[in-house]
């Protein structure tokens, strides 16, 4: 009896150290097992096995596990209906329903494969590859390495495509006689024929592909009334890539032509140099001659137009900036002409170098501005030094002070007529200068009183040096004027007629004082509706005082650079009050606040002569009723005058089919606008978009138009119209109706950084 259960236990020892005594006896001796779970090896090398059945075979190092088997090594998975396993070697022979999966989410599959699990090599036949994003079909491929890094898949006879779609139904595809795939890398293909809805288009001896950097060519084909027939075209190429620093530096080469207009040339680097450590660019575009100057810019038809453009930050610690902007143009007309969105954002170039360091509780940097471009005004700081500290308290005694600083050499630039600049500019006014040092400290003590009061007094000065002022002259002559009256009779009118102008004077300190406080409260009310949603109403009033003296120095003795030489007496207070609708969703749900208002008038407590003492009321307000809307309106009305100076409305809706977004904006005087436009995903396959710019103080639509988007699975295609109405400019000219179409395509898997290769020169 003994000898029997000695006997079982010896079979079961054997069948569960089988791995471990295979090998060791070499008798070939098999034992086979139902529903197995096996480990092999230990810690870091560990190999997991399941299966529904296996066989061992005493007598050599293999084993053979049958029935949905999983075999998983360091994140790698090999699945089958039969696998054969060495592991001692890690070799492995899979048959039936294959599948290859490594740690990137790289998938094999095929009827069979001969893998090394510990070098992750493997060779297979008719294997349907998909490696993220790429899906792959070829004849014969060799694995060398699918989810180890600079490891890769070599194909030959192959179909490469992002599209998820039967074979023989692919939207796009490459087909080449030979590949090389290295996830999350790189694509390099050999003897490459792109295919378009099946149609193959062109032949490529040698094709490479980045998967994040999207290096290749780009084309956007269109009509532009200005520009006549156009092709825009770019190829970017890199020069470093090192994805584990994450850092590049890519070339962009440009090719352009416009039937109205001529060729084009550019050329753009850009770089990145760590995680968010330093990154920048350097453009440059050339046209050698415009066929088609514009009327409104002192031009000759065959002077080469051209912009130049550097930027550049750099975060040199996590203390230290540095940024740096440049712009160099031809002409005052070439953004407008030829970088229209860049135009819409900035106008005029901002040229500048500005370092900053930032400490625990103040900051410091230096600033230089200097314009490049003469038919551009500038204000030059050359350059200016700077020092700030936040309210920091005053040891434990409640005070807080606050103090800005600044010195340097300020230059006022104007525009000067001459190549480049607008005809008819006028003369410009003469340039000055002045050495301006600025320093302002504010005490000031926060203090909440009887529980519910914040009350915060405040006194402040301000001394400011300059190396010279100015002294304003009125010249006073008679201007006699001679006109027919309505009976024909000549009369002569005399009449006094008084001219201003500036002299440079002696250097001049000027020193502001200040008083003010600040006095507010809050208060609640809560209330819960009938659907169980927990409302609150927080009422928040608040007063600001602040008295400045008129200052030794006026604004008009000083040269004027910004807002600190228009300084001068105050005497003022605002009244408002902050109100705030919020939310919360029952069983402790999130919290929302659908309505926020703050209304405020200010009061000029010393006015001038017949002035009123309610100068302006102004509203900030906000309605959210939903997750998908958003309403926002501000604006100011200027009681003095009785009407309304600025307002601001703007709306924002969002939803799972659309979007929607349009400000109204309006100043008196001065622009008024509508600027909008609406995006409508009908389905997966159709996109539509209109939008326009209405301007209100000449009836004038600036600009209106949409797009079309049909989109696949792995591809989209856009059809873009946009037309911008004539109008009369400032010089009088009148500008021609200017509209266009154009066409742009992308795989939906590497989008690019813009949509549209004119807003990327």
């Amino acid at each position: 009896m003994r000898t029997t259960h000695l006997f079982f236990l010896f079979l079961a020892a054997a069948a569960a150290l089988a791995p471990a005594a295979a090998g060791a006896a070499g008798s070939g001796f098999e034992s086979r097992l139902k529903g197995v779970t096996q480990s092999f090896g230990g810690g870091a090398e560990k190999t997991d096995v399941m299966a529904d059945s296996a066989e061992y075979d005493f007598g050599t190092d293999w084993t053979t596990f049958a029935g949905n088997v999983a075999i998983r090594h360091k994140g790698f998975e090999l699945r089958a209906d039969r696998i054969r396993y060495n592991a001692k070697t890690g070799d492995a022979q899979a048959f039936g329903n294959v599948a290859l999966v490594g740690d990137d989410g790289t998938l094999v599959t095929g009827e069979s494969l001969d893998v090394n699990l510990f070098e992750r090599a493997a060779r297979v036949e008719s294997v349907d590859l998909y490696t993220r994003p790429f899906r792959v079909i070829a004849d014969d491929a060799l694995v060398t390495g699918a989810a180890k890094k600079g490891q890769a898949f070599d194909v030959s006879g192959v179909t490469l495509t992002t599209c998820t779609n039967e074979p023989g139904h692919f939207h796009w595809c490459v087909r080449a006689n030979r590949a090389r795939i290295r996830p999350d890398d790189d694509v390099t293909g050999w003897g490459v024929v792109p295919r378009l809805f099946g149609v193959p288009f062109f032949y490529i001896p040698y094709y490479w592909k980045d998967l994040e950097r999207h290096y290749g060519f780009r084309f956007q084909p269109g009509y532009r009334h200005s520009w006549g027939a156009f092709l825009l075209c770019s190829y970017k190429l890199p020069i470093l890539r090192d994805k584990e620093a994450r850092e590049f530096i890519d070339n962009y080469v440009f090719a352009d032509w416009r039937g109205e207009r001529g060729f084009a040339f550019g050329d753009r680097i850009q770089w990145k140099f760590g995680v968010d450590e330093s990154e920048g660019f350097l453009t440059g575009y050339y046209m050698p001659s415009d066929d088609k100057p514009p009327e409104t810019v002192e031009l000759e038809d065959d002077d080469p137009r051209y912009r130049v453009a550097f930027r550049h930050a750099w975060n040199a610690t996590d203390r230290d900036q540095v940024l740096l902007n440049a712009l160099y143009v031809s002409d005052v007309r070439v953004m407008k002409d030829f970088f229209r969105k860049e135009y819409r954002n900035m106008t005029e170039p901002d040229n500048y170098a500005t370092y900053t360091h930032y400490a625990d509780t103040w900051s410091a940097g230096l600033t230089a501005r200097a314009r490049l471009n003469d038919f551009y005004g500038q204000t030059e700081r050359l350059p200016e030094a700077w020092f700030s500290t936040g309210p920091a308290e005053i040891g434990s005694t409640g005070l807080y002070l606050d103090n800005q600083t600044s010195a340097g050499f300020l230059r006022r630039q104007f525009a000067e007529p001459g190549d480049g600049a607008f005809r008819g500019t006028p003369a410009a006014a003469d340039s000055y200068d002045a050495f301006r040092a600025d320093t302002r400290f504010e005490l000031s003590y926060p203090g909440k009183y009887f529980g519910w009061l914040s009350f915060l007094p405040r006194v402040a000065y301000r001394g400011t040096y300059y190396g010279k002022t100015r002294e304003r002259i009125e010249t006073t002559s008679v201007e006699t004027t001679t006109e027919t009256n309505d009976v024909g009779h000549v009369v002569s009118t005399t009449k006094p007629k008084t001219s201003v102008r500036y002299e440079e004077d002696d250097a001049g300190f000027r020193s502001v004082f200040e008083a003010g406080a600040e006095l507010s409260t809050r208060a609640y009310g809560y209330w819960t509706a009938a659907d169980g949603v927990e409302w609150r109403h927080v009422v928040e009033p608040y007063a600001n005082y602040t008295y400045v003296p008129e200052p030794n120095l006026l604004p008009r003795e000083l040269y004027q650079f910004d807002g600190i030489d228009s300084i001068g007496k105050q005497h003022s207070l605002r009244l408002g009050v902050r109100q705030r609708w919020q939310d919360r969703e029952p069983a402790g749900g999130g919290v929302s606040e659908p309505f926020y208002l703050d209304l405020w008038g200010d009061l000029d407590l010393d006015p001038e002569e017949d002035g009123e003492t309610l100068v302006d009321l102004a509203w900030d307000a906000r309605y959210r009723p939903s997750s998908w809307l958003q309403v926002r309106w501000r604006g100011v009305y200027d009681n003095g005058e009785s009407e309304l100076d600025t307002t601001e409305v703007q709306l924002t809706a969002w939803h799972d089919v659309f979007k929607c977004d349009g400000i109204y904006h309006y100043r008196n005087g001065e622009n008024s606008y509508l600027d909008g436009g609406v995006t409508w995903n009908a389905n997966e396959r159709w996109s539509f978009n209109v939008f326009g710019r209405y301007e209100f103080e000449t009836s004038q639509v600036e600009e209106a138009g949409g797009w079309i988007q049909r989109s696949w699975d792995c591809i989209a295609i856009r059809l873009i119209g946009s037309v911008e109405p004539g109008y009369d400019n400032a010089a009088g000219i009148r500008e021609e109706d200017d509209w266009h179409v154009t066409i742009t395509g992308w795989l939906t898997d590497f989008v690019p950084t813009s949509i549209l290769e004119e807003n990327a020169r």
